[in-house]
C-alpha cells in the first residue's frame, strides 16, 4: 500500500523541522542598567559550556533574576538536568520566552556547592553551565556579589553608583556597579601606570577633590615570607575619563619614594620601622611589628597633604621606644606634599615631606582603610593579622597635640554600629576598603571585604584558586555591603577658624552679627552640597540649618562646623 503524498510531505516537514532545531546562549546577554555591559560572562553559541557563579537568597543575582538568554525557535520547551539537586533543583531552573526565539533560563540555588546543568531541547544539541551557588548574605538586601576577582583592596568612586576596585593578588583595575551583582563592567592592566612588571599589591586609594584622579598606593611591604619586593613600593595616579558606567582610566605619574619616606618617619618618632620593614630579618608585613600600609586618603584643606595609614605596625606613644607589651596604639602619617608629588607625568622625582603623627586607641587594631567625607573620615580597624573582630569609626579630623592618642572618650572619635562581623568572608576575609557620601545627615558607605581565602563552595577551596583560572574566573567574587549611617544631633559648635563675627544656635536655625553687609553666607553639608546660602543685607542675619548631621557655616572666607558634642 502506498502512503499518500500528503502524509509523506508532513513527515518530511517534521524531520526537517526537528533537524534544524537549535539551542545556543545568545551573544546578547542582561546588562547593567542604560550601559552595553553584560552581567554574566557567558560564551555564546551551540554546544559550549559557561561558568556561572550564583547567590543564595541574593535579591540582584543576575542568573536568577534577568536569567541567561537562550535562542531557540519560538515556542520551544526546554527543558534542564542539575547534577547535584542539594545545590539547584530542576524545578528551581525556570524558562521564559522574553521575546520571540529569546528564552530566559533563570537558576535559583537553594544550596552551597556546584553543580552542572544541562539545557536541553529536543533535536539541538545542549548546553552546558558549570554552576556554583554560595551562601547567602546576613543581610541580603545590603549586599551585592561581584565576581571576576576575590582579592578586593583598595576603591574609588567614580560616580552614580560605579566604583574602581583593586586586587591585591595581581594588577587589574576592575570597574564595577555597587548595586547589582554581577561581572566588571571594565578591566585596566595597571602594570604600565607604574612601571612594573610585578604584582604591586595595591592596597589604598582615594580620589581627587575635582574627581579627576584617583591616587593609589601599594602596601610597601615585603613578601609574606619577609623577602625583598620592589614592586610594592609604588604609588600612581590614574586620570579618570568621564564617569560612572562610562568612566576610563589612563596613566598619571608614579612615585617610588614612599617606603624609604614611610621607614625614615617611623624612625624619626622613635619606633625603628627599619627593623620592623627589615629584608635581613626576614620580616613579614601581617605581625604587630610588621610594616604594612592599608589606607589613603587627602586631608580636610590640606592644601594638597594626605595621610597614610598602617596595618601595621601598631606603636607606642611618640618618642617610647616599641616593646612586646607597648604596641596599642594604630598609626598615620602626614604627607604634606602629596598632591605636588604627582602633578606631572611619568616617574617623579620629588621626596614625600613628611609631617606629624596620628595616633588612634583602636583596642590594638590597625588600620585596613579611611576614607574622607567632607570634614570627616571614616576608619575601618582591623587585625594585624587578619580575622578578628573589624570596627569602624567616624573621626572629626582633630588631631592631639604632641601625637596622644585620640580615643573613643576625646570627643572626636565615634564608633560606628555597624555590625562588620557579619560581612567577612571566612579565612582572611576582612573589610578591606570603602567609599563614602554624605547626603544630608547621612552617611551612605560600601565597603567591601577580601575574601580571597574564603572556602566559597565547600570544596576545600580557597576562593582565589578560581582566579587564577581563567575558564572558572566567573566563580571567584568578594562581596560589597553598603550601610547607611545617620550622624548624630547638632547639639553644640565647634570652631575651625576663629571668626571676626558671633553666632549662635537655636533649635533649626543659626543667628549671625557682627557682619558686614554684603558678605557672602553658606550652610554647606560636609562633602560640600549647599543647603542654604545668602548674602547679608545688613550686620545680622539668620539661616536654617537642619537639626541634625555635621555642616559647615562659611561667613566670607571664614568657617564653622557645626557638629554634635
Amino acid at each position: 500500500m502506498k502512503t499518500p503524498l500528503l502524509t509523506f510531505i508532513l513527515a518530511a516537514a517534521s524531520m526537517s523541522t526537528l533537524s534544524a532545531a537549535t539551542l545556543e546562549a545568545s551573544s546578547s546577554q542582561p546588562k547593567y542598567p542604560d550601559t552595553s555591559f553584560p552581567r554574566l560572562k557567558i560564551v555564546s553559541g551551540s554546544g559550549k559550556t559557561s561558568y556561572v557563579s550564583g547567590v543564595i537568597d541574593d535579591p540582584t543575582d543576575p542568573a536568577a533574576t534577568e536569567g541567561i538568554w537562550f535562542n531557540a525557535p519560538t515556542g520551544s520547551m526546554l527543558t534542564f538536568q542539575s547534577s547535584k539537586t542539594s545545590v539547584v533543583k530542576v524545578d528551581d531552573i525556570t524558562s521564559e520566552e522574553i521575546q520571540p526565539g529569546v528564552f530566559a533560563v533563570r537558576i535559583k540555588p537553594s544550596g552551597v556547592g556546584s553543580t552542572k546543568i544541562t539545557v536541553s531541547l529536543s533535536g539541538a544539541t545542549d548546553y552546558t553551565i558549570q554552576y556554583a551557588a554560595s551562601d547567602a548574605s546576613k543581610s541580603p538586601k545590603q549586599t551585592t556579589w561581584l565576581q571576576g576577582s576575590c582579592d578586593a583592596s583598595a576603591m574609588a568612586d567614580v560616580g552614580g553608583g560605579y566604583f574602581y576596585v583593586a586586587d591585591d593578588e595581581n594588577n587589574i583595575l576592575r570597574l564595577y556597579n555597587s548595586q547589582f551583582s554581577g561581572m566588571p563592567l571594565r578591566t585596566v592592566n595597571a602594570e604600565g601606570f607604574a612601571n612594573g612588571s610585578e604584582e604591586y599589591d595595591v592596597e589604598g586609594a582615594t580620589v581627587s577633590d575635582d574627581g579627576k584622579t584617583i591616587y593609589w598606593i601599594t602596601s610597601l611591604a615585603n613578601s609574606k615570607k619577609g623577602k625583598e619586593k620592589p614592586y610594592r613600593n609604588r604609588a600612581f595616579t590614574t586620570k579618570i575619563n568621564g564617569s560612572g558606567a562610562e568612566a576610563t582610566l589612563t596613566s598619571g605619574a608614579y612615585s617610588e619614594k614612599f617606603r624609604d619616606a614611610m621607614i625614615k618617619f617611623g624612625d624619626d618618632n622613635g619606633w625603628n620601622f627599619s627593623a620592623s620593614a627589615s629584608f635581613a630579618n626576614s620580616m613579614i608585613p601581617k605581625r604587630i611589628d610588621g610594616f604594612n600600609v592599608e589606607g589613603l586618603t587627602l586631608k580636610t584643606n590640606g592644601n594638597g597633604a594626605a595621610y597614610i595609614a598602617f596595618r601595621a605596625p601598631c606603636v607606642p606613644k611618640k618618642g617610647v621606644p616599641p616593646t612586646s607589651s607597648n604596641r596599642k596604639y594604630a598609626v598615620m602619617a602626614t604627607v604634606e606634599n602629596f598632591e605636588q608629588i604627582f602633578s606631572g607625568s611619568g616617574k617623579s622625582s620629588t621626596t614625600p615631606q613628611v609631617g606629624a603623627p596620628v595616633l588612634f586607641d583602636f583596642d590594638g587594631l590597625g588600620i585596613r582603610s579611611i576614607e574622607r567625607v567632607g570634614d570627616y573620615y571614616v576608619i575601618i580597624a582591623g587585625l594585624f593579622e587578619g580575622g578578628g573582630t573589624p570596627k569602624a569609626y567616624l573621626w572629626d579630623g582633630t588631631t592631639n597635640e604632641n601625637a596622644n592618642p585620640i580615643t573613643v572618650n576625646g570627643g572626636h572619635l565615634t564608633e560606628m554600629s555597624l555590625a562588620l562581623e557579619n560581612i567577612a568572608v571566612g579565612g582572611d576575609g576582612h573589610p578591606e576598603a570603602l567609599t563614602a557620601r554624605q547626603e544630608d545627615n547621612k552617611l551612605y558607605l560600601n565597603i567591601v571585604c577580601d575574601g580571597g581565602s574564603a572556602d566559597m563552595y565547600n570544596d576545600g577551596k580557597e576562593n582565589k584558586e578560581y582566579s587564577a583560572d581563567s575558564k572558572k574566573n566567573p566563580w571567584a567574587k568578594f562581596r560589597l555591603d553598603t550601610f547607611v549611617y545617620t550622624l548624630p544631633d547638632v547639639t553644640g559648635v565647634n570652631t575651625v577658624m576663629r571668626p571676626d563675627f558671633s553666632y549662635s544656635v537655636n533649635g533649626n536655625s543659626i543667628m549671625l552679627s557682627g557682619l558686614t553687609p554684603g558678605t557672602p553666607v553658606t550652610i554647606a553639608t560636609a562633602d560640600g552640597k549647599v543647603i542654604a546660602s545668602t548674602s547679608a543685607q545688613g550686620t545680622t542675619c539668620t539661616l536654617p540649618i537642619p537639626s541634625s548631621g555635621i555642616h559647615i557655616l562659611k561667613v566670607g572666607n571664614k568657617s564653622v562646623k557645626l557638629t554634635n558634642r
